[in-house]
């Protein structure tokens, strides 16, 4: 498998932020085609300090993707701040980008950059793609309406190139273009509270039991699910006591509550069709065939 390096500089005497303050800036690498690629290191370098001294009422903000597609500015903000930085790139962890930076930028010095992955995994990410090409897109949001000077980026990039069939690399340049097709605006993930974290989920020996408050008595082995004294004879029940029995046991409880109202759930795992559904009426009275298949009265 073939490793070659590529390197790419992204070079403008000046630019102009539109009417919201953006500046979009792309390149295009061509690779070769019916191959997987793996991006295996990816490093960025400032060549030049950019000219942001036309006008510093507000800190100038810049995004820089390499994607298998071009990037496309979605609906979300960079910042919320006055004033608003729209339309930034997708999130670091969308599939389409397989890499991300970004920085706030203070006039004549060079740029640390907050990138993903981090430098540490970037020096062998193993990313990989089928696309015959990939993307450097550059998004810098300032003010509006304004010239900036002196543009000069350096990349690299290292590739491993695997050579696959024409339905794979064909099937995987699909996925990839529709890929690129990206949300203009995500909202994910949902909010929780301590107390439904705490009603949900593991260990759940935390909170309640069967009847704990039993376990504290000295006669609590001869009471401890029937309501009888533990030196005294058990009396019959009715049929309709042991149906309030049941209907106790499966009673909903909070998560932080004794397991059933009166009685534990197992109660009622054992017990016959009649007490657990209602009364079942046998047939009365039974029927007896004859042997030419006559009903007979008994």
């Amino acid at each position: 498998m073939p490793i070659h390096v590529v390197k790419e500089t992204i070079e403008l005497d000046e630019f102009t932020t539109d009417a919201n303050g953006n500046a979009f800036i792309q390149k295009r690498i061509n690779l070769a085609n019916g191959y997987t690629h793996n991006l295996l290191q990816t490093d960025i370098f400032q060549d030049a300090m950019i000219d942001f001294s036309a006008d510093t009422s507000v800190v100038p903000l810049i995004e820089i993707v390499i994607s298998p597609y071009p990037q496309i500015p979605t609906e979300m903000n960079l910042s919320n701040t006055t004033p608003v930085y729209s339309f930034r790139y997708a999130a670091a962890g969308d599939d389409s980008v397989l890499f991300k930076a970004n920085t706030e930028v203070t006039n004549f010095r060079f740029l640390d950059f907050n990138q993903f992955p981090s430098k540490q995994i970037a020096a062998r990410q193993l990313q990989q793609f089928y696309s015959d090409h990939c993307y450097i897109s550059i998004h810098v949001a300032a003010v509006a309406d304004t010239t900036y000077k002196n543009m000069a980026m350096s990349f690299l990039l290292v590739f491993e190139d695997k050579n696959v069939s024409y339905i794979t690399s064909t099937m995987g340049q699909i996925h990839e273009n529709h890929v690129a097709m990206c949300s203009e605006l995500m909202s994910n993930g949902r909010i929780v509270t301590r107390s439904s974290l705490q009603g949900n989920v593991f260990p759940m020996w935390r909170y309640g039991g069967i009847r704990p408050e039993l376990t504290v008595s000295p006669t609590a082995p001869g009471n401890f699910f029937l309501q009888l004294a533990s030196r005294d004879d058990e009396d019959m029940q009715t049929t309709s006591q042991i149906r309030a029995a049941i209907a106790d046991a499966r009673s909903m409880s909070g998560y932080d509550e004794a397991f059933g109202n009166i009685y534990p759930d197992w109660f009622k795992e054992n017990l016959v069709a009649g007490l657990i559904s209602g009364p079942v009426r046998d047939q009365w009275p039974p029927i007896k065939h004859a042997d030419n298949g006559n009903v007979l009265m008994l």
